[in-house]
Parts: structure tokens; sequence; C-alpha cells
């Protein structure tokens, strides 16, 4: 989760525009502007990111997109959208993304079949596992009052 997170942060960081074969996917959950209630949550670099749906919840059936947002002011900004056929990632977008090669990756059953492999993240790193909504406060309090080396609460798993 971390490598994707780092992976997604540099992405962000990178200011350019998308390539036209390359736009936003379109389907279930894609065009969602913020956050529902029910995302997940992960913490990175002291931000909380939202991310939706969560990985347990993406079914070999479901056809769409996982999101993943960051705050910006009072505001939601979309990260990137993973696009999922049938459960599995098919290909990731992000809006700042200025590297072509990532946004040229293409998969299918966890393979890359279009793009520089060797420039690709691996598939399994594509779909964001998170912590249930509240964890990220939660896992701050535990910090705050047992250390860095604190349990993370049981309710707080990646999933």
């Amino acid at each position: 989760m971390r490598i994707i997170c780092a992976f997604l942060m540099a992405m962000l960081s990178t200011v350019g525009a998308n390539a036209g074969e390359d736009n936003r996917p379109t389907g279930t959950n894609c065009d969602l502007a913020a956050p529902p209630a029910s995302a997940g949550e992960e913490l990175s670099h002291g931000m909380t990111m939202r991310i939706y749906p969560r990985a347990r919840d993406i079914g070999p059936s479901y056809t769409g997109c996982q999101l993943v947002w960051i705050p910006q002011g009072n505001k939601w900004l979309t990260m990137s959208a993973v696009a999922i056929a049938r459960g599995e990632p098919t290909r990731i977008w992000a809006p700042q993304e200025s590297k072509p090669e990532f946004l040229a990756c293409r998969y299918e059953h966890g393979q890359v079949v279009a793009g520089d492999s060797s420039k690709c993240p691996m598939a399994q790193f594509l779909l964001s596992e998170s912590m249930s909504p509240g964890c990220v406060d939660k896992v701050r309090k535990a910090v705050a009052a047992g250390g860095l080396g604190a349990p993370r609460p049981a309710e707080c798993e990646y999933e």
C-alpha cells in the first residue's frame, strides 16, 4: 500500500496534460467529484486520502473505477482513477500526470498488455487498500498516546 501511495504522490507532484487517448475513464463511480462517507482512508505525507470503493468491496462483477482523492482546502481533488473491468484493473488515470508512459499502461488478467512493462506499475499495486472511515484520526490518537510503536486499533486494518 505504501508503494502505491508513494507512486501516486509522485504522479500528483508532476504537472502536465493528458494525451487524448488517456482521458478520465467512464463508468460506475468514475465521475464522483468527492468521496462518499463510506470511502476508505489512507494517511500519506500527513494528508488523509480517501479511496472509493474500498478494495474489499470490488468483486469480480464490478466494472467502473476506484478513485483516490486528496484534500485541497475545503474541497477534494481527484488524484487518480483506476479503471476496472470485471473486478480487474485495466489502467490508471491521473489528471496531473505528465509521464505518458504511466498513462499508456494497459492490463488484462494482471498482465501488462500495452505500454512499457518496465515502466508500468505492477497490476496488483493498482487497487488501493484502505482503512475504515474515521481510522486516520484513530491511528493519529493512538500514536499520540503511545508513540510510533503503538498498535493500530483493531478496526483499522487495511482491506
